[in-house]
C-alpha cells in the first residue's frame, strides 16, 4: 500500500467519524439522550451498524468521544479567551488584586456564555449531566475524567491565585479543589432553572432567566469569599469593558464537529498556570 493511499484512507476515516459524531449530536439535540442508539446513527448517515462499531464498541463509547470533544472545545475557548484578556491586564497594568478578580469574573462570564457560543458542545454537556441513567462504563469514564478535572482546575488556579495575592480570604481548611466544584456547580445549576419554561402570562420570567442567576450566583461566591468590594466593582467595570471591545473571547474555538476532524492529536488545552507567573 503506498503512502498515498494510507492518506487518503485515514482521511475517509476522519471523515467517517466526522459524520458520526455529528449524527450523535444530532440526534441527542432532537431526540434526548435516551433516544440515541446505534441503529438511529447508522441510519441517519445511511451506512450499515456494523461499520459504526469499527469506529465505538459501543454507545458508551460513542457518548464519551462527544464528551471529550466538547469539554475540549470549552477548555480551548477559556484558553484562547485567557490570551486576550491577559494583554488586556498587562496592558492596563492593574494591580494584583484586581487582576486576579478579573479573572474570576471572566471565566465566569465565559462559562455562562458557554451555552451561546458552543450551543451544541453545552447542550450535550448538560443533557448528560441531567440524566439520571448511568450511560458509560467504568472504563469510558476513565477516558474522560483527566479531562474534565483539567477543564476544572483553570477555576481551582484561579481561586487559588486570587487567595495567594488577598482577593479572596479562604481558610485553608477549605479544599481549594472542593471551591473550584461549588464554583462551577453552583453556576451550572443557576442555568439550569433556564429549562423551568415559566409561562410569560403567569409568572414573570426575569426570575428565572439562567444566565442571569448564574451571574448573580458568582458575583455572590465573590463576595462571601471575601473579595474587597471596591475591587470587585472595578473588575467588573473591567470585564464590561472587555465584553464591549471584544476582547473576552478573543477567538471562537474550533467546535466539537470541527474537533473531530483534526487527525491524529486534539487541540492544545494548557492550564492556565503560566498566566499566573508575576
Amino acid at each position: 500500500m503506498t503512502e498515498a493511499t494510507q492518506g487518503r484512507r485515514e482521511l475517509n476515516r476522519v471523515a467517517r467519524n466526522h459524520d458520526l459524531l455529528l449524527a450523535a449530536t444530532e440526534i441527542i439535540a432532537t431526540e434526548g439522550v435516551e433516544g440515541l442508539t446505534m441503529t438511529a446513527v447508522a441510519e441517519s448517515v445511511g451506512c450499515a451498524v456494523g461499520t459504526i462499531y469499527t469506529y465505538f464498541d459501543s454507545k458508551s463509547g460513542l457518548l464519551s468521544a462527544l464528551q471529550l470533544a466538547a469539554i475540549q472545545t470549552l477548555l480551548d475557548t477559556f484558553t484562547t479567551s485567557a490570551e486576550s484578556w491577559e494583554r488586556a491586564i498587562s496592558d492596563a497594568d492593574l494591580d494584583p488584586v484586581t487582576a486576579a478578580l478579573v479573572r474570576l469574573v471572566a471565566i465566569g462570564q465565559i462559562l455562562v456564555a458557554a451555552g451561546d457560543i458552543h450551543e451544541r458542545e453545552f447542550d450535550l454537556l448538560q443533557k448528560l449531566i441531567s440524566t439520571p441513567a448511568d450511560l458509560t462504563t467504568d472504563s469510558d469514564r476513565q477516558e474522560v475524567i483527566p479531562l474534565a478535572l483539567e477543564l476544572l482546575d483553570t477555576v481551582r488556579v484561579f481561586i487559588d491565585h486570587a487567595t495567594s495575592v488577598g482577593a479572596l480570604s479562604l481558610p485553608n481548611s477549605d479544599s481549594s479543589v472542593s471551591r473550584a466544584i461549588r464554583w462551577a456547580g453552583g453556576i451550572n445549576g443557576a442555568l439550569l432553572v433556564s429549562n423551568v419554561g415559566i409561562e410569560a402570562n403567569r409568572k414573570n420570567p426575569p426570575l428565572f432567566d439562567g444566565q442571569a442567576l448564574a451571574l448573580s450566583l458568582a458575583q455572590d461566591l465573590l463576595r462571601s469569599w471575601g473579595a474587597p468590594l471596591p475591587d470587585l466593582d472595578a473588575a467588573n467595570l473591567f470585564v464590561d469593558h472587555l465584553i464591549a471591545t471584544e476582547q473576552l473571547v478573543a477567538l471562537r474555538s474550533q467546535s466539537l464537529i470541527d474537533l473531530t476532524m483534526t487527525t491524529g492529536s486534539q487541540p492544545p488545552s494548557t492550564i492556565l498556570t503560566d498566566y499566573l507567573i508575576e
